[in-house]
């Protein structure tokens, strides 16, 4: 999204937002662009989502600016519109962690919807479901298509192109010969076993993993 000047009143919630919990924990400045990464990296993989995934999502987005604020009054790292935000019940968007754990929520739903499509998940996370489902797939608005294929491209290091390129394979976490989690999106691995969750509510890892293959 192009950002924009900060609406008054949205900057005014973020400058009464200065006790955010990751800048407590680092001694109650702002954060470093790594604590961030490292949030981004911990809060994925708590959700098993992709942490690259949602590092290139943050990136377009926000460029990991915590105070960002969109045009269309979207907010922080992750850009989520008040409505969104309210729904997550993420109180203060401008605190990183909240923002990041509303965020990679709504993407992990956003992919088991559309069974691990990631062009659509990314759509439908910039444009909404609405759109996605009245166009049948990717909504033909230039700043979707461009969003879905920036993000992509950052993803796979590779240029990404809507036209003529398969869908992106639904990322899954794995299992290596000695037990260690990949989390990766290549159908080729080095096992087929699906992780499962050791908090409450113990099951097969969502968020677009889908079944081994």
């Amino acid at each position: 999204m192009i950002l924009v000047g900060v609406v008054p009143l949205l900057a005014a919630v973020a400058v009464q937002a200065g006790g955010s919990s990751i800048a407590a924990r680092s001694g109650g400045g702002s954060a470093s662009a790594n604590d961030l990464r490292s949030l981004v990296r911990n809060v994925s993989e708590e959700h098993g989502v992709d942490p690259k995934l949602v590092d290139a999502l943050v990136r377009v987005e926000s460029a990991y600016d915590p105070r960002a604020v969109s045009r269309r009054g979207a907010m922080g790292l992750m850009q989520l519109m008040p409505e969104t935000a309210l729904r997550l019940h993420v109180e203060n968007p401008f605190d990183p962690e909240e923002n990041v754990r509303g965020g990679v929520r709504e993407i992990s739903r956003l992919m088991d919807r559309y069974s691990g499509d990631l062009q659509l998940a990314l759509a439908a996370y910039n444009a909404g479901e609405g759109a996605v489902a009245r166009y049948r797939g990717i909504p033909p608005y230039q700043e979707t298509r461009s969003y879905v294929a920036q993000i992509l491209t950052i993803y796979t290091g590779r240029p990404y192109r809507l036209t003529g390129t398969p869908r992106a394979a639904p990322v899954r976490m794995l299992q290596d010969g000695s037990g260690s989690t990949v989390i990766t999106n290549s159908s080729a691995s080095t096992s087929s076993l699906l992780v499962r969750r050791t908090a409450p509510g113990d099951g097969p890892l969502r968020g677009g993993f889908g079944a081994p293959r």
